[in-house]
C-alpha cells in the first residue's frame, strides 16, 4: 500500500470514528431531552445529521448502540470513580451527586426510563462486581445469604436510583441525599463488621472444640454435731 493509500485509509477511519461518536452523542442528547422509554432511531439520525441507515452501518444492533452510549456517558458525563474499599463509597457518592446535579434530566432518564436502564446495564454489572470485590474482606465469615444482602445494600445505596428517589419522593437536595447515604452506608458497614467478627469468633470456637461452659453444683458436705456424728442439716 502506497503512502497516499495509507493516508486515505487513515482519513476514512478517522471520519468513521467521528461519525460514530456523533451518533452516540446524539443518542445521549435525545435520551436526556425526551426521557422516553424508547428512543427513535429516526430522532437520533436527525439530531446527528446522518441517514438512519448510517446508524446501522456503525452499530450492528440497538443493543450495541445502547452499550456504546453507556460507555460514553461514563467517560464524558458522570465518570466512573474507582474504589477498593467500601469505606470510600460515601465520599464517592457525594461526588456523583454533584455530577448528577449538572445533568439532572440525563440522570433521571438513566434511572427511570426503560431505555436508560438498558444504557446503564453494562456499567451496573461492572459496578456490582467492584462492590463485591470491595466488600469481600468484610464478609469473609458471614453466611452467603448475609454476604449477598450486604453486597446488594452497598450497591443500591451507591446508585443513581437512590439519588433520584430521595429527590423526587422527599424533596431532598443532593447534599441532603449524600448525607443520608453516608449515614446509611456507615451504619451498614459498622454492622457488617460486627457480624463478621462475631461469626469469626464462633467459627474459631467451633474449630477449637470448645463447648459451652457447664455450671456444676457444689456437693453438700454433711454437718456434724458436737458428738462427731453426722446429721441432716435440712
Amino acid at each position: 500500500m502506497s503512502t497516499a493509500e495509507r493516508h486515505g485509509t487513515s482519513l476514512r477511519d478517522e471520519y468513521a470514528e467521528m461519525t460514530r461518536q456523533r451518533i452516540v452523542a446524539a443518542f445521549v442528547e435525545t435520551l436526556e431531552d425526551e426521557a422516553a422509554d424508547d428512543i427513535s432511531m429516526a430522532a437520533v439520525a436527525k439530531r446527528a445529521k446522518v441517514a438512519e441507515r448510517t446508524i446501522y452501518r456503525h452499530f450492528k444492533s440497538r443493543a450495541e448502540l445502547f452499550a456504546a452510549a453507556g460507555e460514553w456517558i461514563e467517560d464524558n458525563v458522570f465518570s466512573y470513580i474507582p474504589f477498593t474499599s467500601p469505606d470510600e463509597l460515601p465520599e464517592i457518592f457525594r461526588k456523583l451527586c454533584k455530577r448528577f446535579d449538572r445533568h439532572p434530566h440525563l440522570a433521571r432518564a438513566i434511572a427511570m426510563t426503560r431505555a436508560g436502564r438498558r444504557v446503564r446495564a453494562g456499567f451496573r454489572r461492572h459496578l456490582i462486581d467492584q462492590h463485591r470485590k470491595a466488600m469481600a474482606p468484610l464478609v469473609r465469615h458471614l453466611p452467603m445469604k448475609e454476604v449477598r444482602q450486604a453486597e446488594a445494600l452497598a450497591s443500591y445505596l451507591n446508585n443513581v436510583l437512590a439519588w433520584n428517589a430521595m429527590r423526587e419522593d422527599f424533596g431532598m437536595s443532593s447534599a441532603e441525599v449524600a448525607d443520608a447515604i453516608e449515614w446509611a452506608l456507615t451504619t451498614l458497614l459498622k454492622d457488617v463488621r460486627q457480624r463478621d467478627a462475631a461469626a469469626a469468633r464462633g467459627q474459631s470456637d467451633s474449630k477449637a472444640g470448645k463447648s459451652p461452659r457447664r455450671r456444676t453444683r457444689a456437693a453438700k458436705v454433711p454437718a456434724k454435731n458436737e458428738a462427731g456424728h453426722e446429721h441432716d442439716s435440712r
